[in-house]
């Protein structure tokens, strides 16, 4: 009895000092102080204003007092004009692309314009979201932007109107041990779950799968018309960017790219269109492995270049 009771204080103690371990490790690399998100009715969700959070490598995510992620070392002055990014988590960076990294920052310090960047993106955000974000902007910011850049990631059409309850985010910085219940609320919210939505979903049923497809396929045309329509209905300038997947650099995608050329076409279309684009025409040619760091998601590099090539779709043979 008196062994067996040992073993078991031997063994919380083993636990108690494993975890101890594991949190201090996970705030070392920069976990337990994720970014936050506030719950919008209108627009999904979006971050909350006035955070400087340090994340992984020593990385800073800082908002302004509108919930802008912005660098510090951007200066601003009365005769600056107002670009606004839209997007989802690609023109949002990450947690590991520090503020002065990200594309919409680099963009305006090599633009020879006085602009002033604003990153409004969002992670997970979909079409709905960003159109809705676009077109009732005066909603959230009194700032009155020269144009918004919109960049847009093939598949952004499916999701529609992302909500918070949808991501594994947090409104709330996480109870103690914080690390450790970060780590565990990303795998219950993005791995576990979904994984147990895939399992019951599953079908076998080919005429079924077809039907569910034809499905699909109308519910995404209704998606892209009321992108359009939100889009339609913003009071400034949009420039629309499509920025590709790394498997358009390294498999045969030419019936998908092809799609969402025809996608650009018709978006272009709209009034409110300033310039379109398609960064994959641009960038073809400069591709490198260590552009991406997960084959949709830009490295340090990556956004270098996305910098540079939507400077170019914008102001090369205006």
């Amino acid at each position: 009895m008196l062994r067996i009771f040992s073993k078991t204080i031997v063994i919380s103690i083993s636990i108690f000092i494993g975890l101890i371990f594991c949190e201090i490790t996970g705030r070392i690399i920069g976990l337990g102080k994720p970014i936050l998100y506030e719950i919008d009715p209108l627009v999904g969700y979006r971050l909350k204003p006035n955070q400087r959070v340090r994340r992984f490598q020593n990385k800073y995510i800082t908002t302004d007092q509108d919930g802008f992620r912005i660098s510090k070392f951007q200066k601003e002055n009365a005769y600056s004009e107002k670009i606004v990014f839209v997007g989802d988590s690609v023109t949002y960076g990450g947690s590991y692309i520090d503020n002065k990294e990200l594309f919409s920052q680099l963009f305006c310090e090599i633009s020879e314009n006085n602009y002033y960047c604003l990153n409004g993106a969002i992670n997970s955000w979909g079409t709905h979201n960003m159109g809705r974000f676009i077109s009732n902007f005066e909603l959230y910011s009194k700032v009155e932007p020269k144009e918004f850049i919109l960049v847009f990631l093939p598949g952004d059409e499916k999701r529609n109107l992302r909500s918070f309850t949808d991501t594994p985010y947090w409104a709330n910085e996480p109870k103690q041990p914080k690390a450790i219940n970060e780590v565990l609320k990303f795998f219950l919210n993005a791995k576990f779950i979904p994984s147990l939505s895939n399992k019951s979903t599953s079908d076998n049923n080919i005429s079924r799968k077809n039907k569910y497809k034809r499905i699909e396929n109308a519910q995404l045309k209704d998606s892209i018309e009321e992108f359009k329509l939100q889009l339609s209905k913003s009071k400034y300038p949009v420039n629309f960017i499509i920025t590709p997947p790394e498997r358009w650099f390294k498999s045969i995608s030419s019936e998908e790219i092809k799609t969402y050329s025809l996608l650009l076409e018709d978006i272009s279309k709209l009034n409110i269109i300033k310039k379109s684009c398609n960064l994959y025409d641009l960038i073809r040619d400069k591709y490198e492995p260590d552009l991406y760091v997960d084959g949709i998601h830009l490295s340090t590099k990556g956004h270098k270049i996305w910098a540079e090539s939507i400077r170019s779709c914008l102001f090369d043979n205006s």
